[in-house]
């Protein structure tokens, strides 16, 4: 479809996807306009119908970047690979994928620029900080230290990100884990809470920070938007972080009934992701050091700071409406 106008034509990688096509909803509501890169068999279920203009792309190809940056007033760079079989396949989806997009921004965003200058923003995660406990969450000024192939890759764009040249502004989104409307993954967890239970895979992990997907792209939408906001930021709602037991008494306030926590360890759990690599992209050796740290945890002040961004759902407001998604789609 093509774009309607307003305040610029954004590029978008990964709209097709989750958070991604909850960024292009927040673009649109913002009043930009939307370019987003697809794959030639993306699913356009979730830009159906939208002003969204799509664009066939190979983001590894700086040339093919290119013609998605024509044009543009800023980019944010959403897609990416969260499972892989090795360090070879992160690299791959979130290395390669963000130097092509930086090579073809330095190449599109040449003099004279506009006022603002281009945005560049790269949509990472709090993997590529490291873990974080619950009474000591992460913050942008602690060292980086990446516990997963996973993390390290979004680490090593985060660092093409803050060096290569090119003369357009940078920020770096890091969220928490994810959850919401459209968000396959979280389904099991949903669909065992209306059945009275909630796991805690293995008996290490202490906390985490929760964002729902529409938060999150609020956010990105926010550093996009802000001329001021430069370098990486953290994202969280507002909790500082759950413990298992304050996330067996969300998922028992969306439901509507008590919500018991089950402890599974993580051997067998470990065996299966080292016997069965590819099985289930749950139960991969990188998640699996996932739940073997502290906890992930993280403090979203300073995005609140420079940009005034607010989460709007804390986890029981959130669990209950993703609920009330999933029941209409037909996934419950």
């Amino acid at each position: 479809m093509g774009m309607h106008t307003g305040r610029g034509i954004v590029a978008l990688t990964g709209a097709t996807g989750f958070l991604g096509s909850h960024i292009a909803d927040a673009l649109l509501a913002g009043g930009w306009s939307v370019r987003a890169s697809v794959r030639p068999t993306s699913s356009l279920r979730w830009l159906a119908g939208k002003p969204v203009q799509t664009l066939v792309v190979d983001l590894t190809d700086p040339r093919d970047c290119a013609r998605l940056l024509a044009g543009t007033a800023g980019l944010i760079h959403c897609a990416g690979v969260v499972a892989a079989l090795d360090e070879a396949g992160f690299r791959h989806g979130n290395v390669a994928t963000t130097a092509a997009l930086l090579e073809a921004a330095a190449a599109t965003w040449t003099e004279p620029l506009p006022d603002p200058a281009p945005a560049f923003v790269l949509v990472s995660s709090l993997a590529a900080h490291g873990p974080a406990p619950l009474e000591r969450p992460a913050v942008e000024t602690d060292p980086s230290a990446p516990v997963t192939a996973y993390g390290r890759s979004k680490r090593e764009a985060e660092r093409l990100v803050a060096t290569a040249p090119g003369l357009f502004r940078r920020a770096v989104l890091r969220p928490p884990s994810l959850y919401g409307p459209r968000d396959r993954d979280f389904l099991p967890l949903l669909r065992l809470a209306h059945r009275g239970w909630t796991l805690r895979l293995g008996r290490r992990l202490g906390g985490m920070s929760l964002v729902d997907g529409r938060d999150a792209a609020a956010a990105a939408v926010a550093l996009l938007a802000t001329p001021a906001a430069e370098g990486v930021f953290f994202v969280d709602d507002g909790q500082r972080g759950y413990d298992f037991p304050a996330l067996a008494r969300a998922l028992g306030e969306a439901v509507g009934r008590p919500v018991r926590l089950a402890t599974v360890p993580l051997g067998p759990l470990r065996l299966w992701a080292r016997l069965l690599p590819g099985a289930s992209p749950l139960l991969t050796p990188d998640r699996i050091r996932d739940l073997e740290q502290a906890g992930w945890v993280c403090d979203g002040s300073r995005l609140a700071a420079v940009t005034g961004f607010a989460a709007q759902r804390r986890a029981t407001r959130g669990f209950a409406e993703t609920m009330a998604f999933n029941r209409e789609a037909g996934w419950q």
